[in-house]
């Protein structure tokens, strides 16, 4: 009898995560899990990914040279280092059958330079809970003028990690006073060539800022198409107060299809798309 309880506990767990390959816009996520506290919360909750930030600098207290810790700039300094955060959410995915992914967010090429070494240990073929190695390594709307991080370090460094999912994106400037603009041709140009000319041949994900996006359906249907031999998909998120146009975001995330499509967007925002099944929020 206890065997049949587990094996139907062990398919009912398979199912849902059938059922969220085919939409990938139920994934939850939690943001800036840069300390110790966040983290047992997370790891605690229902929340599939796990999003953090990457820097160097120095555990609280503690001096030596600057090491990966998490903490999102203008911080250098945290609770939590890189290697705690990783074991910490193997540890928690050895002894649970529900897996909790992790998306790395790395302000910095010194820092993802630094970071090979922690993130080889969870790269291996045998460890199979989601790493997503991300980074904006392209300038993108509108102007954006915040500094990429190094586009062919990062890759060819990315590569290293065949079983993680590249996470590469580019800058913005929008939100505020900035309510319109669009990825150019250019821009999705630009991506294109920087996969092709350093062979990239693993997952890839694109986030694109969601109201940027909506006004850019042609060229984030190009980009997919051309990627499709990498599984590829967008990650759309939007900062809290970004202008969206709700219906233009709607048809964007159906016509792409919500088996390549990850929501990553406040709640206000993911009531008013009313995806089948409603999307999950932003936490």
């Amino acid at each position: 009898m206890w065997g049949l309880i587990v094996a139907a506990v062990t398919v009912a767990v398979v199912k849902s995560e059938e059922e969220a390959m085919k939409n990938l816009t139920t994934v939850s996520w939690a943001h800036a899990v840069n300390n110790k506290t966040y983290l047992e919360a997370a790891l605690a909750s229902e929340i599939s990914m796990l999003e953090a930030d990457i820097v160097l600098g120095q555990i609280n207290g503690k001096e030596g040279p600057p090491i990966p810790v998490m903490a999102h700039p203008p911080a250098t300094t945290s609770d939590l280092s890189l290697s705690e955060f990783l074991s910490s959410v193997a540890q928690y995915n050895n002894v649970n059958s529900k897996q909790k992914g992790v998306k790395l967010d790395f302000k910095s090429i010194e820092a993802f330079e630094k970071s090979q070494d922690q993130i080889a240990l969870y790269s291996k073929p045998e460890i199979h809970f989601p790493l997503w190695l991300n980074a904006d390594i392209l300038a993108g709307p509108v102007e954006a003028t915040t500094k990429p991080v190094d586009p062919v370090k990062f890759l060819t460094l990315g590569a290293k990690h065949p079983r993680s999912v590249l996470s590469i994106g580019w800058t913005t400037n929008y939100g505020g006073n900035i309510t319109e603009g669009e990825y150019s041709r250019e821009q999705i140009g630009a991506m294109l060539r920087l996969i092709h000319e350093n062979h990239i041949n693993q997952t890839v994900t694109f986030p694109v800022r969601a109201g940027l996006a909506s006004n850019s359906q042609p060229v984030v249907l190009d980009l997919l198409r051309e990627t499709s031999s990498l599984n590829s998909s967008i990650t759309v998120w939007s900062s809290e107060g970004d202008a969206v146009e709700v219906d233009r975001l709607k048809a964007l995330i159906l016509t792409v299809g919500l088996e390549r499509t990850y929501l990553d967007v406040p709640h206000e925002l993911a009531a008013k798309l009313h995806l089948p099944p409603a999307a999950n929020v932003k936490n």
